[in-house]
């Protein structure tokens, strides 16, 4: 069986202060939320997960003053650790998955919910293509505490279905 192992890259998982930690819980009660999100998982590769974490950081910086203020757990393949892929660089960890297909990694809806409850984040980033057009991933993470940075799953087997989908519109 897999066990998915991670990786520090840059930062003790403390790298959030105190005064950023409380920045950003103020930020989420003044918009009615509840739940601050601040450690993610990115379940995608390549340009989608570089991009998703840069304009993430960019957003904190601006936001909250803390480039830092969220940390990134990055799944990573063989494939993309022997790339010396960008996107690893960037996360504040990374956790090797299985290398070959995407149904052994980024589209395994059971693998991204493992990971995702052992590293102990807050929501995943699943990018766009591989799982995060699984309505499955929304509804799974949902079950372990974990909140979805998409569609939820109803709305996400709707849009699969293109009557449903202009009748949304």
């Amino acid at each position: 069986s897999f066990r998915p192992e991670s990786k520090n890259l840059l930062k003790p998982r403390s790298v959030v202060s105190q005064a950023t930690a409380a920045s950003l819980e103020e930020y989420v009660k003044e918009r009615g939320g509840d739940r601050p999100i601040k450690r993610i998982l990115i379940a995608n590769n390549g340009m989608a997960a570089t991009k998703a974490m840069l304009s993430m950081r960019q957003w904190a910086f601006l936001t909250l003053g803390d480039v830092n203020a969220i940390e990134f757990v990055a799944m990573a393949t063989p494939e993309d650790l022997n790339a010396n892929a960008e996107f690893i660089r960037l996360a504040n960890e990374y956790v090797e998955v299985p290398g070959g297909k995407n149904s052994n990694n980024y589209a395994n809806v059971p693998l991204i919910c493992k990971v995702a409850q052992e590293q102990g984040v807050d929501a995943v980033w699943p990018g766009w293509g591989h799982a995060s057009e699984k309505p499955e991933l929304p509804d799974s993470l949902d079950k372990i505490g974990v909140k979805f940075i998409g569609p939820g799953g109803r709305v996400m087997s709707l849009l699969g279905d293109k009557i449903a989908a202009n009748i949304l519109a």
